[in-house]
């Protein structure tokens, strides 16, 4: 596996939808997270959470997006190819989550994320 990052990279959603993608894509495909509980007798506990995963993204406003449908829509499954870093990210029974936030001096679309029950990633 390389250790290359960013370049060209796609996210295609399994009816059809194809999503520009723009600066940042920050994933957190962990399906646990625990937290750190302090005693007062100074010992340490922890409780584990379980949380979906997912992936940040943003994206290029286009006129054809209805950001209403591409949050409320049924679920989808999505595949982010990684073409500089050899990657292929595959993201099973995912859905868009948060509110859509339309930057109008860049077209930049931020504020939501891919939420996914399953992931794997595979070299390109």
């Amino acid at each position: 596996m390389s250790n290359d990052f960013g370049g060209r990279m796609t996210l295609r959603f399994s009816n059809s939808t194809l999503i520009s993608l723009r600066s940042t894509v920050t994933m957190s495909p962990g399906r646990n997270s625990v937290e750190a509980i302090a005693n007062q007798d100074g010992s340490v506990d922890r409780a584990g959470t379980v949380k979906p995963g997912t992936c940040e993204i943003s994206f290029a406003a286009a006129d054809d997006h209805d950001y209403d449908a591409l949050i409320s829509g049924n679920r989808f499954n999505a595949t982010l190819i990684e073409e500089f870093g050899g990657r292929t990210h595959y993201f099973t029974n995912a859905f868009l989550s948060g509110e859509a936030s339309i930057n109008r001096m860049n077209g930049e679309v931020t504020g939501l994320s891919l939420t996914f029950e399953g992931y794997r990633k595979a070299a390109s």
